[in-house]
């Protein structure tokens, strides 16, 4: 069943909570990442997911759980770096809502990636968009664009759309434009200083920018393990 099992004294109480999926532009990577090195964040908590098969992250040699919440004294964050059954997706949603709630975050935060086409000289944008006129307010005090018009979907609304049901108020989004078949970290680092500006830490760009590296090297070998991967099979194929 979903469930959550707390491992190091895990305490939401008053803080916001950045929900971060894996999606467009390995978005959600880049960011947890980031994140938890930057703001110094700590795995109070694994999440278990329905119907996933046994899977497993590795860095630097070690596994590790694919769905976790971190935290530190102000922030919290969920970090999914797998993807989620489409069919569970919405009692996987119920199920971190009712946590959240419960365990008395301030703010539910849902991010991604907001897939376009954009060439190289347009600016990055990173929009704000909620459920309540209240919340609307709020993001346009703290300096954040809304989307006026547009589609969204998938875990996102999933979590809007509960929040909203069960009367929770202080739950918005931030979707920052991405390309969706790459890697995309000038966006994130737009979607992260929206953050910065709503909640009040420090971003440091420098920081950012060595993080991204190892993250970049990171997801080269790994995509190069594929590559040779497919190339072994194709041999193989052939023989």
């Amino acid at each position: 069943m979903n469930r959550i099992n707390e491992i190091n004294n895990l305490d939401l109480k008053g803080k916001p909570l950045i929900q971060s999926f894996s999606g467009s532009g390995a978005i959600g990577t880049i960011l947890s990442t980031f994140l938890v090195k930057a703001l110094k964040m700590e795995q109070a908590a694994v999440v278990h997911a329905d119907e996933l098969p046994p899977v497993a992250i590795i860095k630097g040699g070690l596994i590790e759980q694919p769905i976790r919440i971190f935290q530190n004294d102000n922030i919290a964050l969920m970090s999914c770096e797998v993807n989620i059954p489409y069919n569970t997706v919405s009692d996987f949603i119920g199920m971190l809502v009712d946590f959240y709630i419960k365990s008395g975050v301030s703010h539910i935060v849902p991010v991604g990636g907001l897939p376009v086409l954009q060439n190289q000289f347009e600016e990055i944008e990173c929009y704000g968009i909620a459920n309540r006129q209240e919340t609307l307010t709020f993001l346009e005090e703290k300096g954040v664009q809304l989307l006026e018009e547009g589609i969204v979907y998938g875990t996102v609304v999933e979590t809007l759309e509960l929040c909203n049901t069960k009367e929770f108020d202080s739950s918005f989004a931030l979707l920052v434009e991405c390309d969706p078949s790459v890697a995309s970290y000038d966006s994130t680092k737009k979607l992260v200083q929206n953050l910065a500006k709503i909640f009040d830490f420090e971003f440091d760009e420098e920081e950012f920018e060595n993080i991204s590296n190892i993250i970049r090297t990171r997801i080269e070998e790994s995509t190069r393990f594929l590559r040779e991967e497919a190339m072994d099979k194709t041999r193989e194929s052939h023989l």
